[in-house]
């Protein structure tokens, strides 16, 4: 044996004291080839200076809002160690690649009609990036910011009615890729019948309306979801007002429309919806076909392809959880790595 030196690894605090592990390492020398190695250690590497569980801990911290500042004064580390454990580290700050399907979304950093972008990969279930603005000419220069091949990988892009995105993604990729989801085409038809639920109920006295109100979970579902004694029910509700009947009709034949499978038999069956629609006397469904018209075909392409803006739903409401445990994070940059590493994995 030539030599032995410690070496420092730092562990969690016990009752708030900091703990240090100190691990002696011996180096080695043979008197033949004066090769002199070192010892390695199974637990740490070799150029750990902390342990995972401190590691994990601090991340974790972090993540839910603590501020760098407090956390390192508490575990005796720095600022800088702190903000690269928990994003640099979790590739927050690091570029990713387009990928086949993407999903677009606005969320709002502050109150009022202040907002961002955030692009994400619904394979991968990750978000990609997010930008300042939700105006075309903001995703259009980030998208062309991208390599060529990166933008020819990209087949589907699931976004809601929005005319910003729509043209955005129009320019950059082209006509075939947008699809909206099942999910805005059905809110549509469901506030039509909203609508019209609303003009019966305040021509009603107070009790009639309020057992009224009782009756809207039902005509959301279908037939197959309620016994007998809640169809009847219904079915009772739509003799007694016949105003009811056309607009519950139509929300369950559209929301059956989206279990088809072939795609040129479900764009004429939309087709017959939307003129059903349009030639009924109730105008929040005149409205709404007006609507279905003009999304025609990015509709029709949800039959294809089947993909759904759940998980850029998901990192909408993950940003809000984030920002409120923050206190706003009105930095842009820490807003978009904390973002980053809190939503999908890293």
């Amino acid at each position: 044996m030539k030599e032995s030196r410690p070496r420092c690894r730092r562990d969690l605090p016990i009752l708030e004291r900091p703990v240090l592990l100190w691990l002696p390492l011996r180096r080695f020398e043979c008197p033949g080839c004066r090769h002199r190695p070192w010892e390695t250690s199974t637990t740490f590497g070799a150029r750990t200076k902390w342990t995972v569980r401190l590691y994990n801990r601090v991340r974790e911290e972090c993540l839910r809002g603590c501020p760098c500042k407090q956390l390192a004064r508490r575990y005796g580390l720095s600022e800088r160690t702190v903000f690269r454990w928990t994003f640099e580290r979790s590739r927050g700050g690091r570029p990713r690649k387009l990928g086949r399907a993407l999903g677009i979304d606005a969320y709002a950093r502050r109150k009022g009609h202040r907002s961002n972008t955030l692009i994400g990969d619904v394979d991968k279930g990750k978000p990609i990036v997010t930008l300042q603005g939700r105006r075309a000419d903001d995703v259009v220069a980030w998208f062309r910011s991208r390599a060529q091949d990166e933008r020819a990988r990209v087949d589907v892009v699931v976004v809601d009615m929005s005319k910003a995105f729509f043209a955005a993604i129009q320019e950059v990729c082209g006509d075939q890729v947008h699809i909206i989801d099942r999910f805005h085409v059905v809110q549509q038809a469901v506030e039509a019948l909203d609508a019209v639920w609303g003009s019966v109920k305040n021509q009603r006295a107070k009790d009639e309306a309020k057992a009224l109100k009782k009756l809207r979970k039902r005509w959301l579902q279908s037939a197959d979801q309620l016994n007998g004694a809640e169809w009847l029910a219904r079915e009772e509700w739509q003799r007694r007002f016949p105003a009811l009947r056309e607009p519950i009709a139509w929300v369950q034949d559209l929301r059956t429309w989206f279990e088809r499978t072939y795609t040129q038999p479900a764009r004429e069956a939309l087709l017959k919806l939307i003129e059903r629609a349009s030639q009924s006397a109730q105008e929040p469904l005149q409205r709404v076909a007006g609507t279905l018209t003009r999304w025609c075909d990015p509709i029709v392409r949800y039959i294809r392809h089947r993909y759904s803006k759940g998980m850029t739903e998901g990192f909408n409401n993950k940003i809000k959880l984030i920002q409120r445990m923050a206190y706003g994070l009105r930095h842009e940059h820490k807003r978009r790595k904390r973002i980053l590493a809190w939503c999908g994995a890293p």
